[in-house]
């Protein structure tokens, strides 16, 4: 099967929250072959699942003084802290035939080869159920599936730094006072790449796209004005304060 890189770029994070439906279509229509692409969020936000509550998961008064954008992806999970150099989003699209029709087996083939390859830049990796991958020191990276019809998405994010003072700072993961045990607590369950090796920012992008494109046939692409124009209605839809704050 040939495939389309998209190689990576920041995005406004509403613009990128978007662009994951777009691309969906795009592939789902026919209109764009199945399609590997890496990239980030800038500026930084706090990306919530989509039926959290904001009021729940965010220290409100420290997030009101920061540069942060919120932002609500349409698939569930817990609320995180995105910023420009912190993650490395991948994404899959491609037709649901190539893949298992069971959802933990596929997390199992796409999150295990992606582990298996971390070998290439020396970090000993596996694939731990349902859906994270894992070293030693803790986890490296999460996942998520969406699925139309005949075409399935799956994306995950990788921490190349974690800053844990600043995520306990600005999300509320807990009812209770903040402690530094919590913080330290979370330091031991999650890993980086910036922990793992030396590899710069840079050069870890390439090192996924190295990866993810391994043993592939594919050929560098771009976005077209379709998906361009799918990203952008998407994001007026993902910004507004209806999608934000639902009651």
């Amino acid at each position: 099967m040939a495939w389309r890189y998209l190689p990576f770029q920041h995005y406004n994070p509403y613009y990128k929250t978007g662009l994951n439906q777009a691309l969906i279509e795009s592939v789902e229509e026919g209109k764009a072959k199945p399609t590997i692409f890496l990239s980030g969020w800038k500026p930084g936000c706090v990306n919530l699942g989509r039926s959290q509550k904001f009021e729940e998961e965010v220290n409100i008064e420290n997030f009101k003084q920061s540069d942060y954008l919120l932002v609500r992806r349409q698939g569930g999970g817990g609320a995180t802290l995105l910023t420009e150099n912190g993650e490395i989003t991948w994404g899959i699209v491609a037709p649901k035939k190539q893949y298992p029709d069971d959802i933990n087996k596929i997390y199992q083939k796409v999150c295990g080869k992606i582990a298996q390859n971390l070998k290439d830049i020396g970090i000993k990796a596996s694939h731990e159920p349902i859906n994270d991958i894992v070293t030693q020191k803790g986890k490296l990276s999460g996942s998520t599936i969406k699925q139309k019809e005949n075409t399935l998405y799956i994306g995950g994010t990788m921490l190349y730094q974690v800053d844990a003072e600043e995520m306990f700072r600005i999300l509320s993961p807990s009812k209770e006072k903040l402690k530094d045990k919590q913080i330290k607590d979370f330091k031991d369950r999650v890993t980086s790449i910036n922990k793992e090796t030396n590899l710069t920012f840079e050069e870890t992008v390439q090192a996924l796209k190295n990866n993810l494109l391994k043993d592939k046939k594919y050929e560098e692409g771009k976005l077209t004005t379709y998906e361009r124009q799918k990203a952008e209605k998407y994001a007026e839809k993902y910004k507004k304060t209806t999608w934000l704050h639902p009651k």
